[in-house]
């Protein structure tokens, strides 16, 4: 596959057109609905989470094609399933911060980034964690820039040209998916991990002030949507958690920010949707009964290093629904480590509502012919057809 030949497929894989399905095969929409009903598809969905800008540098001087430079081009590039388009809403901040520039020393810069949070990075662009220096809510007064941007009635929430998109996957055979938000993960990038973790009792005030703006432009998107579609999956991120558990106390979690969840997704539901994940970094098992008591039913992505492996958490909750669960530091030990790690998944493939693949980003310091063959494998392991670089159709 040359330059060309990926961009066009890249395209194609960018509109809301149906995706072509051999004949005899599922289409991506029913192998995915299929998989989380604990059904028997004709296979898994061939998916990945992804990698960080400086892991495909890296690989660009292993042997990685230089035009293969972001995910959404690896995508098509590595033959992944094309199995989701997603609907453009905008339940973020709007507009932006603008970003400003405070010093920039050639090595490091320090900045104001879009949310308003002051950090230091790498002024070569190096795709990093950055250094915190400051967060901008400290109080409700503080909170009043970013209270004006959650505002629901800001025009561009919504695509202007929902209604002929809504006549446009009327029929499609991918999931339809859509981001819905966060509740206490945005909120930690607004405070800092100590200052939520401070303010859940010195200002809890603010904090439900804060979940109540998001509830309620996370409504107006869920109502104004489903006037025109029904969404097969809603997806949430919060990253609330590492190795020793989660960030907040669960009783918070699970009070303050599982009625967020219901409300809105209630309101898809009643519209037709199935499914519904979060990605949450880390341990976060004890936040668990505020997504599945409230409509969140797949938990993503599942980091063995934090002590979530995947066969654990279903012994500890039977029939739970999962993503990822590819210890990714196991990418670093070569052939036979790999081999025994995806075979380590087998019986939850098996045993259904379970798509494995590697439970974060890729990180830089793995070999390009160590992923290459950890994809050999997995398609091997899990009877995948997709070849890496030899993609003809969108499946």
């Amino acid at each position: 596959m040359d330059a060309n030949e990926m961009m066009a497929l890249y395209a194609k894989a960018q509109d809301y057109t149906n995706v072509p399905v051999k004949q005899g095969e599922l289409s991506p929409r029913e192998r995915f609905f299929a998989t989380m009903e604990f059904k028997k598809p004709d296979r898994i969905i061939d998916t990945e989470f992804g990698y960080w800008v400086d892991t495909l540098r890296r690989w660009h001087a292993e042997g990685l094609p230089q035009w293969v430079a972001n995910n959404d081009l690896a995508d098509i590039y590595f033959g992944f399933d094309v199995w989701q388009k997603s609907v453009p809403v905008n339940n973020g901040l709007l507009p932006k911060f603008d970003e400003e520039v405070v010093s920039d020393d050639g090595e490091h810069k320090i900045i104001y980034d879009t949310d308003r949070v002051k950090c230091q990075i790498f002024s070569n662009g190096k795709d990093s964690i950055p250094h915190y220096i400051d967060f901008p809510i400290k109080d409700k007064k503080s909170y009043l820039p970013h209270k004006q941007r959650l505002n629901p009635h800001t025009p561009g929430r919504i695509p202007a040209d929902i209604a002929a998109l809504g006549e446009k996957v009327k029929d499609r055979n991918y999931v339809l998916s859509l981001h819905s938000g966060s509740t206490a993960g945005r909120i930690r990038d607004w405070m800092g991990f100590e200052g939520i973790c401070t303010n859940l009792f010195d200002q809890p005030e603010l904090l439900d002030e804060i979940l109540s703006d998001m509830k309620a432009l996370y409504t107006y998107t869920a109502v104004e949507v489903t006037k025109y579609m029904s969404i097969d999956l809603v997806a949430w991120w919060e990253d609330i958690a590492y190795k020793a558990g989660p960030i907040v106390t669960p009783e918070f979690f699970i009070e303050k920010c599982g009625p967020v969840y219901k409300t809105v997704l209630d309101i898809y539901r009643k519209n037709g949707t199935k499914y519904s994940f979060v990605d949450c970094d880390g341990d976060f098992r004890l936040l668990t009964p505020a997504w599945l008591n409230n409509g969140v039913n797949i938990m993503f992505p599942l980091e063995v290093n934090a002590g979530l492996h995947p066969e654990n958490l279903r012994k500890e909750r039977p029939g739970i629904r999962m993503m990822g669960g590819f210890d990714k530091v196991v990418l670093l030990e070569g052939k036979d480590a790999i081999k025994k790690e995806l075979n380590r998944l087998k019986p939850l493939v098996n045993e259904g509502g379970f798509i494995p693949h590697v439970d974060h980003r890729v990180q830089a310091d793995v070999a390009y012919n160590n992923y290459l063959y950890y994809l050999e494998a997995k398609r091997d392991i899990f009877g995948l057809p997709n070849k890496v670089g030899e993609v003809k159709t969108l499946q």
